[in-house]
Formats: structure tokens, sequence, C-alpha cells
């Protein structure tokens, strides 16, 4: 299953992309609307997805549409991987937390990242089918959304993945 077409992937790379990708979900950024979860819950867009990595690990769908904005996997190959498939757009990041899953978390954006074969396989298939995975660096950018009262705008990560998370 292939979301977006590869001359697509630069067009989801970079603040503009981000941003027109959050108003399409949030609708108006300084008071976001919050339909697109459930929205995305109930069409699972990436069943096919969850299928193809479940047929290579042991893998939990971990989603929490109280908190999470994005399909929260948890798979266990010779790392314990947390995958997180954004419900605003193509964008995905993948943590790897060691054996035991209680190791430090790290991003893995990169092939270069990666300390296993099955870490390297996940980042294809999410390449593959059109992601972008994102950086360290990256989900620790500011964007201008209004997630509290507080504040008038949050990490990438927040606005991405995990609204009442922060970036590491």
């Amino acid at each position: 299953m292939r979301l977006l077409p590869k001359s697509r992937v630069e067009e989801v790379d970079g603040p503009a992309a981000y941003k027109e990708s959050l108003v399409r979900a949030y609708g108006d950024l300084s008071k976001p609307k919050w339909h697109f979860v459930s929205d995305a819950m109930r069409r699972d867009p990436y069943a096919g997805i969850l299928r193809t990595l479940a047929s290579t690990a042991d893998v939990v769908d971990d989603t929490d549409v109280n908190c999470d904005v994005s399909f929260v996997y948890i798979a266990r190959y010779e790392s314990c991987l947390t995958i997180r498939l954004s419900m605003v757009g193509p964008y995905a990041t993948v943590m790897s937390s060691g054996a035991d899953g209680l190791g430090p978390l790290k991003v893995l954006s990169t092939s270069a990242q990666c300390e296993n074969d099955s870490e390297a396989s996940v980042l294809d298939i999410l390449n593959e089918n059109g992601f972008k995975v994102l950086s360290a660096e990256e989900l620790r950018l500011r964007v201008p959304l209004r997630l509290c009262e507080e504040d008038s705008s949050c990490t990438l990560y927040s606005a991405l993945f995990e609204a009442e998370g922060e970036a590491f």
C-alpha cells in the first residue's frame, strides 16, 4: 500500500508543508478542532502497514485516542520500536528503546542510525509507503499551533503525534 507517490514526498517536507498539513487537519491553528482523530480511527488508513509490520515482528497497536494524534505501534524486533504514524499527514517517527524496551529512546530517521537490519527494514517500509520519517531535530521544531491556552505554539512532535507529549 503506497500512500504517496515518491515524487510527492518532497511536498510533505519543510515548514510550509507542515503548516499546510496542520491547517488541513486542525483547521484554525489558534482554535484547533480534533474531529480528524475520530475520522482517522474510522478510516484506519494504515491497516496495510500494520499488517506488513506484523508479518515481520510481534506488533501491538498502542494508540490512545484520548492523547494521540497518531497511530502508535510497538514492534518487538532485536530492539523494541515505537512507530508513530501521524493522523495529520504522511509523517512518521520511529524510536528505539533497546532490547528490553526500557532503554533510552533513540530517534531513527535514517538507515545510518540503525543498529540492526530490523530497524532499517521498518524505515524502508515507511519510506516506500510515502512517509516522511522525521529526525529528532525536526520533531523539536516549534509550529504555530495552540494545543493549550498558555502557549500559541508547540513542538512538531506534539502537533503530529502526541498532543500532550513533548519532544525529548
